[in-house]
C-alpha cells in the first residue's frame, strides 16, 4: 500500500463502507453471489457478524443453495419464507414429511393424469370430464370436511378426452385434447378445446376457438403428448399403439394456441415421437425413438429439421428403443396470470430433464431405464455447436447423463420429478420412498450414488460401453408404507395413490415437506 493510499484511509473524512446503514450494506451485499459473500464474512468479525444476522442475506443464500427462484409477490415474511425453506430442504433431505393427509377418489378413474401447478388431476374412466384437488400447504384443522374433488366436463356429448395439457400458472389455462368419431371408432376429428382452470371453467377467453388438428382416417384414437409454453403448444399425434385398420405417419406440430396459427409440422414414421419438453421458450427437445437420439428444435417458423442431434449409444444390430418419453418440471414461463401460493419454487435453469426409455427384451418383457440431464447443460451444448449439428453420445454425454436401471420401480407414471429432485417407489410392499437430488450442493454435502460402471452390461442393448458421471445424492425414507402403488412429485410434496382390483386410483396419500 503506498503512502498516499495509507493517507487516505486514515483520513476520518474519507468514505468507508462499513460507515453506511444496514439496510443499504445489506442491499448492497444483495447483488454477491453465496461465492462472494463467504469471502466476505471472513474479511472480519463486523461483516460475518453482520451476514449472519441478515434474514435478508440468510434467505438469499438459502436460495442460492436449494436452487429456487423466490416468488416476490408473496406476501409471507422474509423471516417467514426462510424458515419454511430450510424446513422444507431439511424434510426433503431425511424424506420424512411433516404431515399427511388421504384423499379417497369417489369416482372411477381412467388413466389420465397430470400434476403441476399445485393441482393433482385424474379423469373419468368414460373420458368425458377430469376431476382435479387443489393440493393442501396446511394440515387440515381437526373436524374439518374432507376434500373435495372438483370436475371439468366436455361440452360435447360425442367427444371423448384423449389427454391434456396444463399451463395454471402462466394461462390458467387447460387445453383438452379430444376425439369426436365421424364414420366409426377407427376415424374421427382430433381437436384442441381451451378452457380455464379456475371455475366456472369457460372457453378460455385469450383463445380464438378450437384447434381442429386432423382427420384420424382409420388410425383409431391416438396417443398424444401436449405441452405450453408461453404463446407456444407443442402437439405430437402417434398411432403406433392406436388400435384402427391404419397406421397413420406421426405428426408433430407447434401451435401459437392463442390464435390457431400453425409454425410448423413434421411427420415421420410410425413409433418415432412419444414426448417432447420445452428446455426454454424458444427450444424443444424430441426424443428420437426409432433413430436413438435426442433432436433439439427451434420454435421459429416452417422449422424442418432439428438444430442440433445428440446420438444416444448405438444399438446392437437387432436391438430397438420400444418408446421414449420426457419430462421436465417446471416449464419455463414467462408471465403469471394466476399469481403463485407459495413463497419460492425450483428453478427452471437448474432443473431436470427425465427421460424414461423402455427396450424390448427377447420375449415381451420389457426394459425400462432412466436417463437425468440438466436442462441448462442442453441449452449448452446446444450454444456450442453451430446448427444442424450432430454429437455422437461418447462426445456428449458421459459428464452430464446419469442412467438407472428402472425395473425394480414403479413406472406407471412419468410424474416423478420436479426441480432437480426425483422420486422413485421400488416394487415391493412394505415399500418406501428413494430421493434423488441432483443438486450440487446437495451432492457436495451428502453423500452420493455412485454411477454403475455399465448398467445395461446384461442387457445387450448397445453396441458400446455406456458411461454416464452426472452426480447424484440420494436417500430413503425411514418410514415404510403398504400397498402404494405410483408415487409423484411436485415442489412440496410426494403424492402417493393406491388402486382397487380394477387397477384404478381409489385413493391418495399427500406427503407434505414445506
Amino acid at each position: 500500500m503506498s503512502d498516499v493510499e495509507l493517507t487516505d484511509v486514515a483520513d476520518p473524512g474519507c468514505f468507508r463502507l462499513l460507515d453506511l446503514p444496514p439496510e443499504i450494506l445489506a442491499y448492497i451485499f444483495t447483488f454477491l453471489p453465496n461465492a462472494a459473500l463467504h469471502t466476505t464474512r471472513q474479511s472480519c468479525h463486523f461483516l460475518s457478524a453482520f451476514i449472519t444476522s441478515s434474514v435478508e442475506l440468510q434467505y438469499q443464500m438459502a436460495v442460492e443453495i436449494a436452487q429456487v427462484t423466490d416468488n416476490p409477490a408473496s406476501p409471507i415474511p422474509i423471516s417467514e419464507r426462510l424458515a419454511r425453506l430450510r424446513a422444507r430442504e431439511e424434510a426433503f433431505g431425511e424424506v420424512n414429511a411433516t404431515w399427511k393427509v388421504s384423499v379417497s377418489v369417489p369416482f372411477p378413474a381412467s388413466g389420465l393424469y397430470e400434476l403441476s401447478g399445485g393441482m393433482f388431476w385424474l379423469g373419468e374412466v368414460n373420458r368425458k370430464a377430469l376431476r382435479y384437488i387443489e393440493l393442501p400447504s396446511q394440515p387440515a384443522e381437526e373436524g374439518a370436511p374432507p376434500m373435495e374433488w372438483g370436475r371439468i366436463a366436455l361440452p360435447s356429448k360425442e367427444s371423448v378426452i384423449v389427454d391434456f395439457g396444463l399451463a395454471i400458472e402462466e394461462h390458467d389455462l387447460i387445453a383438452m385434447v379430444t376425439f369426436t368419431p365421424s364414420v366409426d371408432q377407427y376415424e374421427g376429428l382430433v381437436k384442441l378445446e381451451f378452457f380455464t382452470v379456475s371455475a366456472p371453467h369457460v372457453a378460455h377467453p385469450e383463445a380464438q376457438g378450437p384447434i381442429t388438428v386432423e382427420n384420424t382416417r382409420g388410425a383409431g384414437k391416438p396417443n398424444v403428448t401436449i405441452e405450453i409454453v408461453g404463446e407456444h403448444l407443442l402437439f405430437i399425434l402417434v398411432y403406433a399403439f392406436s388400435p384402427g385398420r391404419a397406421r397413420g405417419l406421426d405428426s408433430v406440430y407447434l401451435f401459437e394456441w392463442k390464435t390457431g396459427k400453425l409454425k410448423w409440422k413434421n411427420t415421420a414414421e410410425s413409433g418415432t415421437y412419444y414426448g417432447g419438453v420445452f428446455l426454454s421458450p424458444e427450444v424443444i427437445m424430441l426424443p428420437n425413438t426409432i433413430a436413438a437420439r435426442l433432436e433439439l428444435w427451434s420454435t421459429a417458423p416452417e422449422q424442418k429439421a432439428p438444430v442440433l442431434m445428440l446420438h444416444l449409444p448405438r444399438l446392437v444390430p437387432g436391438r430397438s428403443i420400444r418408446t421414449i418419453t420426457a419430462r421436465g418440471e417446471p416449464n419455463p414461463q414467462g408471465t403469471y396470470r394466476k399469481p403463485r401460493r407459495m413463497p419460492f419454487h425450483s428453478s427452471v435453469e437448474d432443473s431436470i430433464v427425465l427421460l424414461d426409455l423402455t427396450f424390448p427384451g427377447p420375449t415381451l418383457h420389457l426394459h425400462p431405464f432412466l436417463l437425468f440431464i440438466h436442462r441448462r447443460a442442453l441449452l449448452a451444448l446446444l450454444a456450442a455447436h453451430a446448427p444442424g449439428d450432430a454429437c455422437s453420445y461418447a462426445d456428449w454425454g458421459p459428464d452430464i447423463c446419469r442412467w438407472l436401471n428402472a425395473g425394480g420401480v414403479v413406472m406407471d407414471w412419468i410424474t416423478i420429478t420436479s426441480g432437480q429432485r426425483c422420486v422413485l417407489l421400488p416394487r415391493q410392499s412394505p415399500s418406501w420412498f428413494i430421493m434423488l437430488d441432483f443438486n450440487p450442493a446437495k451432492v457436495r454435502a451428502h453423500e452420493v450414488l455412485q454411477p454403475e460402471d455399465d448398467p445395461f452390461v446384461d442387457y445387450g442393448i448397445w453396441a458400446e460401453p455406456v458411461v454416464s458421471r452426472l452426480p447424484c445424492h440420494f436417500v430413503r425414507s425411514m418410514a415404510e408404507f403398504e400397498r402404494y402403488h405410483g408415487a409423484s412429485l411436485d415442489d412440496h410434496r410426494i403424492i402417493a395413490t393406491r388402486r382397487n382390483i380394477l387397477g384404478r386410483v381409489c385413493e391418495v396419500d399427500i406427503h407434505y415437506f414445506g
